[in-house]
């Protein structure tokens, strides 16, 4: 799998498969960091893991968009 070329299919599959993790994600961590924000008053290590990899998305997507255009 990792060796191999992946036809389209693969690749479109590999996509909609990432779209339900990343919401996993987004809601998994975003939970984590509001309970601990609120239980410790300080914004925890992963609310910043959290903004981070939102950041790193949105600015990915953005120059992907911006070069296919």
């Amino acid at each position: 799998m990792f060796f191999k070329k992946s036809t389209q299919r693969e690749q479109a599959n590999a996509h909609k498969a990432a779209v339900p993790a990343f919401i996993f994600y987004l809601l998994a961590l975003g939970g984590h960091a509001l309970y601990t924000y609120f239980q410790e008053d300080k914004p925890p290590v992963t609310f910043v893991i959290l903004m981070s990899g939102l950041l790193v998305f949105f600015a990915a997507d953005r120059l992907y968009n911006k070069r296919n255009s």
